[in-house]
């Protein structure tokens, strides 16, 4: 009789489980949709509606002016020169660790990584202080050579490829560094006793098996590079040179106008269908096509040697530490001491003046910092939630319609930002159907397009979780008299807690010194630490900028070093 009361007490309990999870996950469908679907279709709406009427006149707006023509052309080609040149960089430096002899590996694992934590707009203006018209290695170059020419000034076409290399060559190394490190080397050691050397067994058989990891990376940073704001912007528009985003930008600044967020939701809509359009070119160059080498046993590499050479590689390596690392946080940190733009780097010339008025005389900052805190810690936190009832119904209950609501969750990180921005500000422009309410300019606004942005990132990890933990962990608690709730509290939770922090940590690191997004949503009172860096930055308060950017780079890389410490090295770097 007892046994049978305990069984019904573990069926009900169960049953109440799932259907909280189910009434849950409806809940969380509702609120998707309503901060993806309806935020998506009030965009192509709106890139079709003029004057309040349903047309096609703002494409032919488009497409009529030779503006538009220059836009692709400028999107296409920073993007496409700068994937090339960082996947290039990215697995040059990954084959280097990973296949040869080179010293110090360790500390160039980590020092080397560190550009993928500086956020890009932050690089850009880095970039700015060194190499623009007073910057330091102008100035530099002008002493030395006497000349009144600067180096290079890095505004404009060249600039920004130059700077997304820099900024994007890490997505490269990191995806190609686990393959080339695990790749069995029976096959190249067989073109080495065949007569082959180095170059030539890199050309004919490490590169061909590597083809799907270096065209993933690729295809990653050349969409990256297309969605990016804020580089383009810092150095592109001193010398008016626009591509889609930061035009994007501008339409929905230019209020007078007529139309101009219904242009840019229409110029939004190109950028999307070129997005989609690479996904699909990348996706038929691979089609049929397959790399893999079957082994039945594991094995370790044999290293290059590299002898003499070794040195080149060392000094070439500290290049891209020092041009990536070194001189543009000294030229941030440094432009954040000098009293004045312009004033020798003398000890007179030095004062921590700048900090002090970030502190005590320009409020809005600490309601930055406050914000971003808030904004990424709550995002994050959130997203945590929702992960773990989406993960659950579509791995462990295999509900119907799954793999559309993992589409619906990654539809807004696949876009570029700033037509994510859009949607949300014409879909929360005037106060929602029904509901009644209003969000816009408001700090909700915020936290609603930060979720919505990087809800991937939980859902992806947390699902993975959920895949490795195999059902028969479970039965077998049930068997030893577990109900539900206590199998899943005692096995589930603790097999996926490393990964549920995981999807909390890459939620939150984006979202602290999220620009893109935040530049076109925030209010006054709301402001974020990407959008007073960047504003004080236009507004040409050069020495104010520098102050916070460079605090904004060390509380990044400190919470990065705190986070791989407590995860003892599987989060962070």
């Amino acid at each position: 009789m007892e046994e049978t009361v305990t069984s019904k007490f573990r069926d009900n309990t169960e049953t109440i489980f799932r259907w909280t999870i189910y009434v849950t996950g409806a809940i969380i469908f509702f609120v998707i949709v309503l901060a993806v679907v309806y935020p998506s279709i009030t965009l192509v709406k709106n890139s079709f509606t003029t004057d309040g009427h349903l047309s096609f006149q703002n494409y032919i707006d488009l497409f009529s002016e030779s503006r538009t023509f220059i836009l692709f052309k400028n999107t296409f080609s920073v993007a496409f020169l700068g994937a090339i040149g960082a996947t290039f960089l990215g697995v040059l430096i990954s084959w280097l660790l990973a296949r040869t002899d080179i010293p110090f590996k360790r500390f160039w694992q980590i020092a080397l990584i560190i550009p993928y934590l500086i956020p890009p707009f932050i690089g850009g203006i880095a970039w700015v202080y060194l190499l623009g018209p007073v910057g330091f290695l102008n100035k530099f170059w002008m002493t030395l050579t006497q000349s009144h020419q600067p180096l290079w000034i890095i505004y404009g076409h060249w600039g920004i490829i130059f700077v997304m290399m820099l900024y994007s060559y890490p997505i490269a190394y990191m995806v190609t560094l686990g393959p080339l490190k695990q790749m069995n080397p029976s096959l190249e050691e067989a073109a080495q006793i065949s007569g082959a050397g180095t170059l030539r067994t890199l050309r004919d058989i490490t590169a061909p098996l590597m083809l799907p990891s270096i065209g993933g990376s690729a295809l990653l940073i050349f969409m990256s590079m297309m969605a990016n704001f804020g580089i383009p912007a810092v150095i592109g528009f001193p010398k008016r040179y626009y591509v889609m985003t930061t035009q994007i930008y501008l339409n929905i600044l230019n209020f007078d106008k007529a139309n101009n967020l219904q242009l840019a939701a229409a110029l939004s809509m190109l950028l999307v269908v070129l997005a989609i359009l690479t996904m699909q070119v990348q996706r038929l160059l691979q089609r049929g096509k397959s790399y893999a080498i079957i082994s039945g046993k594991s094995s370790q590499p044999q290293l290059v040697q590299l002898g003499w050479k070794k040195y080149i590689a060392v000094v070439f390596l500290f290049i891209i530490v020092l041009c990536t690392v070194i001189l543009p946080v000294l030229a941030i940190f440094a432009t954040s001491l000098i009293k004045a733009v312009g004033l020798p780097f003398t000890l007179e010339n030095l004062s921590f003046a700048h900090y002090e008025r970030l502190i005590f005389e320009v409020p809005k900052v600490s309601r930055a910092i406050k914000n971003s805190i808030l904004l990424a810690g709550g995002s994050a936190t959130v997203i945590v939630f929702i992960s773990l009832v989406i993960s659950y119904l579509t791995v462990k209950m295999k509900i119907k319609g799954g793999q559309v609501l993992e589409s619906l969750v990654l539809l807004p990180y696949a876009v570029p930002g700033v037509v994510v921005a859009l949607a949300m500000i014409l879909a929360f422009l005037k106060p929602l159907p029904i509901l009644n309410v209003t969000i816009y300019n408001t700090i909700w606004i915020l936290a609603v397009a930060y979720i919505a942005r990087f809800l991937t990132f939980g859902v992806r990890s947390i699902s993975a979780a959920f895949e490795q933990v195999h059902e028969s962990l479970e039965d077998a608690a049930r068997i030893s008299g577990a109900d539900f709730v206590t199998s899943y509290k005692d096995i589930v939770i603790p097999l996926i807690k490393s990964n549920v922090f995981a999807g909390w940590f890459l939620a939150f690191m984006p979202a602290l010194t999220e620009l893109t997004l935040s530049i076109l949503l925030f209010s006054v009172g709301n402001e974020t630490l990407g959008t007073v860096v960047y504003g004080l930055h236009q507004e040409g308060k050069i020495g104010l900028t520098a102050a916070l950017a460079f605090l904004v780079v060390v509380i990044v890389v400190t919470l990065n070093m705190i986070t791989n410490k407590i995860t003892k090295g599987q989060l962070g770097f």
